[in-house]
């Protein structure tokens, strides 16, 4: 099979930055004639073909931010990232930006992600889901990329997150006063974000001065099947909580089903809530209390801060925006 250049294969071939093959592609004058003839001999003996969505990419009126997200396999959990990908593409168009969208699997798919193909022509990359040592934020540093997380993360100085201690301690709060201390606390992968959230419960069990035994702590919950197997799993050996605490509405659905399957009453027998407050959680029967993300102020807050890293500034600072308990039903 012929080989498939990149741009990046040119200006290596070359000996010159990505920079001036796209200035020759592109028909800039900036670019001496010795150059520009040794990029042209290039690209003639290699037969590249210019990628015309790159080029388009490169248009000046229009700013490229990548939305970088990171899943798991089987992973089916993600609805909240819908929801908030809906402010920021309605944002977008006011705001002169485009808006590049790519799943990432695995580490080996980076080699031919658009973060290592389209660097030159990307202005920011947001990164979601980030893992320890998450080889994004390596190759973004390589590639010259401003970027920056969406929920904290030790690694990168500059992060747009919820304020994840507060609403935890909030529903943690709002449960005690209920006299519901037995809480079962459902986590996905155990990335920073999320062991945040299980010190903060900690934390607050701390505060008031109830057994820590009382609270158990479970990550990797990460699809509907084995959230679904572990509460039914819970129902069997008689070990069932007060509270199922799911951090992901979309996952108190599996919840709810194990439950309503083995005849378990919500919320006489047990209660739910959830984090996220994402649309269809209101119409769950019956309807889900949750500590709600305010979608719509961090998108702008994303916005804001991409501002400031196109425009080069010094000093960007990391910004929490805080959830909103919603009280619905779910909780006795």
């Amino acid at each position: 099979m012929e080989k498939k250049y990149t741009i990046k294969d040119i200006a290596q071939m070359a000996g010159v930055s990505f920079k001036t093959v796209s200035r020759v592609i592109n028909h800039e004058p900036n670019v001496r004639p010795e150059t520009r003839r040794k990029v042209l001999e290039v690209i003639e003996q290699t037969h590249f073909k210019p990628n015309l969505f790159a080029k388009n990419l490169q248009s000046k009126s229009v700013k490229n931010i990548l939305i970088s997200i990171r899943k798991a396999h089987g992973q089916n959990t993600t609805q909240w990232f819908d929801v908030l990908m809906s402010h920021l593409m309605r944002l977008a168009g006011s705001r002169s930006y485009n808006l590049i969208y790519e799943v990432v699997y695995d580490d080996s798919e980076l080699e031919h992600s658009m973060l290592e193909r389209l660097s030159g022509f990307i202005g920011v990359v947001i990164l979601f889901y980030l893992e320890d040592n998450d080889k994004r934020i390596e190759l973004a540093r390589r590639s010259g990329i401003p970027y920056l997380s969406f929920e904290k993360n030790r690694s990168v100085p500059v992060s747009v997150s919820n304020n994840n201690r507060k609403g935890v301690e909030e529903v943690a709060r709002f449960l005690f006063e209920r006299g519901l201390t037995r809480i079962c606390f459902m986590l996905g992968a155990e990335i920073e974000v999320n062991r945040e959230r299980a010190e903060a419960m900690l934390q607050t069990y701390k505060w008031h001065g109830i057994p820590p035994e009382r609270l158990e702590i479970v990550f990797y919950m990460n699809n509907l099947e084995s959230i679904h197997r572990f509460v039914t799993g819970k129902i069997g050996s008689k070990e069932l909580p007060e509270v199922f605490f799911v951090s992901g509405d979309e996952k108190a659905i599996a919840v709810y089903s194990a439950l309503q399957e083995q005849g378990l009453r919500i919320p006489e027998d047990v209660s739910v809530i959830g984090f996220d407050n994402i649309p269809i959680s209101s119409y769950y029967s019956p309807p889900l209390t949750t500590m709600g993300q305010d979608f719509e102020r961090l998108a702008l807050e994303l916005f804001a801060t991409v501002d400031k890293m196109m425009d080069r500034e010094e000093g960007v600072i990391p910004v929490e925006v805080n959830p909103r308990l919603i009280v619905r039903k779910s909780v006795r």
